[in-house]
C-alpha cells in the first residue's frame, strides 16, 4: 500500500487522544494483563501468527514461486523418500533447474538443515504446514522475549505490529530458509535469556543447538547473529569463571555441525567440497562473496531459457564495487526501512529509528545484531530489494518500536524497555487502548497482503494447476516466450522420476525426440508458459515424428485460460 499521509496523521492524533484518553479513564486493564502474563498467552499468540500466514497463503499446498523455494521442496520431498540424493535424469539438458545440480545426482545446492525441516509437510501432502508453522513458533518466542525482557504491554504491541507486518507475512508465506533461522535465533536469544537468569548448563546447551542448527540452514546469517550473543554468553562465562559448564554445549553444537560434511559427501562424495560454491563455480563463476564480476567461464553452459537470469546477476556483481559500499550499505538500510514503513507504519519506523539512540540493554543488543547482520551481507551483493536476508531482524525492530511506543504515550522521558516489573496504572491503559486503535489497521493489512500474495503467486497457482490435470504418465515439454519473467520457473525435477505423474522439462523442438525414445510409455504434451495451454503431439502409428513436426491437432486441456 503506498504511504497516505492523510492515515499517518490520523493515526498518529489517534495515539495522541488514546495517550490523552488514558490520562483521564479510571478503567484498570487488569485482567487483561493477567492473561498476557499467563503461561499459556505464548503458545495463544503463536497460534493466532499461524492462523495470519494460513489465511494470508490461502491454503498450505501453495507452490513455490521463486527458484530457490522450489529448490528446497524439491530437496525436501528428496528427504522425505530417505534419500540425500536423487538419480540423475536421463537427459540432465532438459532438466536444468535453478540452484539445484542434475549431475552426478538431483539435489539442491543449499545447506540442509531446512529442507530437512520441510519434510513433516512433504509427508502429510501439506508442505506450507512447516513454514506456517515456523511462523507460529516464531510468534510466540517473539511475546516471550519481549513479555521477558520488557513487559506484556510492549510484548502485545511488539507481536501485534510484526505479525500482521506486510513483510514478516510477505516472507513467512514461503518456502525459503529464512524462517528456520528466524525460529533457531529467537530460539538461541530466548535461551539465553534463561540460561542468564538460572544458570543451568540444560538453557546453554539449547543455545548452542539452535545456533548450530541454523548455522546449517544459512550459515552466513547465524553466524552474524551469533557475534553478539557469543558476547553475551562469554562474558558471563568469565565473570563466573564456569568455563566447564560450556563443555558440553560445544560439543552438541559440533556435533549438530557435522552435518555439513556429511552433507558434502552424500552429494559430491568428498566431505571438504560444499556444493553451494561448486554450484556457482558451474553455473554462474561471478555468484560469490567479494566485489564485480569474476571473468572465469561457468563449466557447464546454462540453458537458454536462463540466460537472463545470468545477464540479470551479472550487472547486480558488476556495480557491486568496494567504493559503492557506503551507498550500498545506506540503500539497504533504506529499504529495509521502507519495508517496515508500509502506509501507516511509517510512524512505526519513525518510532524504531527514534529508539535507537536511546536503546538501553535488550534493545542496545537488537541494534547490534542489526549492525552485525547488515555488515556481514556486505560480503555479497545482492539488489537493495531483496530484504528478505535480513527477515531474521523484523522481531527485534518492531521490540524496538513498540518500547519507545509505550514510552511515548506514557509521557515518560525516564520509562525504558527495561521498566516491566512496574508498570503504572497509565501506562497500561495507554498501551490496551493504542493495541485497540492499531488492531482496525493491522486487520486491513493482513487482508491488503493477502490480496498482494494473490498475484505474486498467480502464475505458480495457474501453471501447477494445468500439471495435475495433465494425463498421468505424461512428459510436459514446457514452452517459455522471449518475454517470460526468469525469475519464475514450470520446469522441474522429482525426487522419484520414474514413478512422477508427469516429467516437466524445456521444450527443445526436434531433439525433444530424444527423450521420448527413453520413455516410449509417456505421452507427450508442449505446455505453453505464457498462454497455459496444453497441446498433445500427435503420432503415427508406429512412431512419433519428430517435435517440430507433430503438433497436429491442438487439444486443449484444462488451460484455466
Amino acid at each position: 500500500m503506498p504511504f497516505n499521509p492523510y492515515l499517518a496523521l490520523a493515526c498518529l492524533a489517534g495515539l495522541l487522544l488514546v495517550s490523552r484518553a488514558a490520562r483521564i479513564g479510571t478503567w484498570e486493564p487488569a485482567r487483561i494483563a493477567a492473561v498476557l502474563e499467563s503461561r499459556w498467552a505464548p503458545p495463544v499468540f503463536g497460534l493466532l501468527t499461524m492462523g495470519a500466514v494460513w489465511f494470508v497463503w490461502r491454503s498450505l499446498g501453495e507452490p513455490g514461486v521463486v527458484h530457490d523455494e522450489r529448490a528446497y521442496l524439491l530437496q525436501a520431498e528428496i528427504f522425505a523418500r530417505g534419500h540425500w540424493t536423487a538419480p540423475r535424469p536421463p537427459i540432465p539438458a532438459f532438466f536444468e533447474q535453478m540452484h539445484v545440480f542434475v549431475e552426478p545426482a538431483v539435489f539442491a545446492k543449499y545447506p540442509p538443515a531446512h529442507a530437512l525441516m520441510l519434510v513433516p509437510g512433504i509427508w502429510l501432502g501439506m508442505p506450507g504446514l512447516m513454514p506456517a508453522l515456523m511462523a507460529g513458533i516464531a510468534g510466540a518466542l517473539t511475546f516471550w522475549l519481549a513479555r521477558r525482557l520488557s513487559n506484556v504491554w510492549v510484548a502485545l504491541l511488539t507481536w501485534l505490529l510484526w505479525t500482521s507486518a506486510p513483510a514478516t507475512l510477505a516472507w513467512a508465506t514461503s518456502y525459503l530458509s529464512e524462517s528456520t533461522t528466524t525460529v533457531m535465533w529467537l530460539a538461541a536469544a530466548s535461551a539465553t535469556v534463561l540460561w542468564l537468569e538460572s544458570g543451568k548448563q540444560a538453557w546453554l546447551i539449547a543455545v548452542a543447538a539452535a545456533l548450530a542448527w541454523g548455522f546449517d540452514a544459512r550459515p552466513l546469517t547465524m553466524l552474524a547473529l551469533a557475534v553478539p550473543l557469543g558476547v553475551v554468553v562469554v562474558r558471563r562465562l568469565i565473570e563466573t569463571r564456569t568455563w566447564r559448564t560450556a563443555a558440553v554445549p560445544v560439543l552438541v553444537g559440533t556435533a549438530l555441525l557435522t552435518i555439513g560434511p556429511v552433507w558434502n559427501q552424500q552429494t559430491l562424495g568428498d566431505w571438504r567440497a560444499d556444493p553451494y560454491p561448486l554450484y556457482s563455480r558451474t553455473y554462474f563463476p561471478f555468484d560469490k562473496p567479494g566485489f564485480g564480476v569474476d571473468p572465469a567461464p561457468p563449466l557447464r553452459p546454462l540453458p537458454s531459457e536462463l540466460l537472463p537470469m545470468d545477464s540479470w546477476s551479472r550487472e547486480v556483481h558488476a556495480a557491486y564495487l568496494p567504493a559503492a559500499v557506503p551507498i550500498e550499505l545506506a540503500q539497504r538500510i533504506r529499504a529495509l526501512l521502507s519495508s517496515v514503513a508500509v502506509g501507516w507504519r511509517v510512524l512505526i519506523c519513525a518510532l524504531l529509528i527514534g529508539s535507537v539512540a536511546r536503546a538501553r540493554g535488550a534493545a542496545r543488543f537488537a541494534v547490534l545484531s542489526a549492525v552485525s547482520l547488515l555488515v556481514a551481507y556486505l560480503a555479497f551483493a545482492h539488489p537493495p530489494g531483496w530484504v528478505v536476508y535480513y527477515f531474521e531482524l523484523l522481531p527485534a525492530l518492531h521490540f524496538l518500536a513498540a518500547g519507545n511506543l509505550v514510552r511515548l504515550l506514557s509521557q515518560s522521558k525516564r520509562l525504558s524497555l527495561a521498566d516491566g516489573q512496574s508498570i503504572s496504572p497509565l501506562v497500561a491503559r495507554s498501551s490496551a487502548l493504542a493495541a485497540l486503535l492499531l488492531l482496525p489497521f493491522c486487520v486491513s493489512d493482513l487482508v491488503r497482503i493477502r490480496t498482494s500474495i494473490d498475484l505474486r503467486n498467480e502464475f505458480n497457482r495457474r501453471a501447477d494447476d494445468v500439471i495435475r490435470r495433465a494425463p498421468p504418465h505424461s512428459i510436459l515439454f514446457v514452452r517459455y516466450s522471449p518475454s517470460h519473467d526468469p525469475h519464475r520457473a514450470i520446469t522441474s525435477n522429482e525426487a522419484d522420476l520414474p514413478s512422477a505423474r508427469s516429467w516437466v522439462v524445456y521444450d527443445r523442438g526436434a531433439d525433444n525426440e530424444r527423450l521420448l525414445a527413453l520413455a516410449p510409455d509417456r505421452q507427450p504434451y508442449v505446455l505453453d508458459a505464457s498462454t497455459f495451454r496444453l497441446e498433445r503431439l500427435s503420432e503415427t502409428a508406429s512412431n512419433r515424428r519428430p517435435a517440430h513436426q507433430a503438433v497436429g491437432r491442438a487439444e486443449k486441456l484444462n488451460s484455466g485460460t
